[in-house]
């Protein structure tokens, strides 16, 4: 355990679940959620909160490497670069002695760095990559359900990039957004509708962002019966 987190691994699949309720909020922040239903664990949030900090880091660096994998620099490379420049900030932040100078943090600064080592870095955006490619089919599933005319490629970077805008919006969910910006995309790529397209993206988001807050309520609620169980 790189953060000395024991937290029996089926415990941690269902607290994991239970923090995607949170996915609506800005930044995905309200996943620290997670952080909390690990005290039941006797782990202090200034522990386990850098997991989910590393979680956000490597959910922009997978989505960034997706992107460019898929052609995004082409069509909107300032949204990657800016995405990339914030990534960047944080970890360099992280890995500065400047954090050592809050007391109140405790813990976190030394294991924050420990996660966000390069190697452990890089292990982790190909991870998150993969995660995001699974999504990408998922948006692919929905437009080739409607038949639109709109390649995987093209997919990726709707997808993607819709999903980069929405978080650096640090609106909740993105709302708004992302569905702007992945109809907008849809039509600048293929030979789409405005109707095809505002289906499409209405689709895409009821399959990726609403369909996890529903497993997330599903996991919270079996997680308060287990943690119920647990203090019996």
């Amino acid at each position: 355990m790189r953060v000395d987190i024991d937290v029996p691994t089926s415990r941690s699949f269902t607290i994991f679940v239970a923090g995607l309720t949170m996915t609506i909020t800005p930044a995905k922040l309200g996943e620290l959620l997670k952080c909390g239903l690990k005290r039941s664990f006797d782990v202090p949030v200034r522990r386990s909160a850098p997991v989910v900090l590393a979680e956000r880091i490597t959910d922009a660096t997978g989505v960034v490497v997706l992107a460019v994998v898929g052609g995004a620099g082409v069509h909107n490379w300032p949204l990657l670069v800016a995405a990339v420049v914030a990534v960047v900030a944080v970890v360099v932040l992280v890995r500065s002695p400047l954090l050592e100078r809050f007391t109140r943090l405790g813990e976190a600064p030394e294991a924050a760095r420990a996660l966000l080592g390069t190697k452990l870095l890089v292990g982790m955006t190909l991870l998150s990559a993969v995660s995001w490619l699974c999504e990408c089919l998922a948006a692919y599933v929905c437009v080739r359900g409607l038949r639109l005319d709109l390649s995987f490629a093209d997919t990726i970077v709707v997808f993607t990039l819709g999903s980069l805008a929405g978080a650096l919006s640090f609106l909740p969910g993105g709302i708004g957004v992302a569905e702007t910006s992945m109809t907008g995309l849809m039509r600048a790529l293929g030979d789409v509708s405005k109707a095809g397209a505002a289906a499409a993206t209405v689709l895409i988001r009821l399959a990726t962002l609403w369909f996890a807050v529903a497993l997330g309520l599903i996991g919270l609620a079996v997680e308060e019966r287990l943690a119920r169980t647990q203090r019996r």
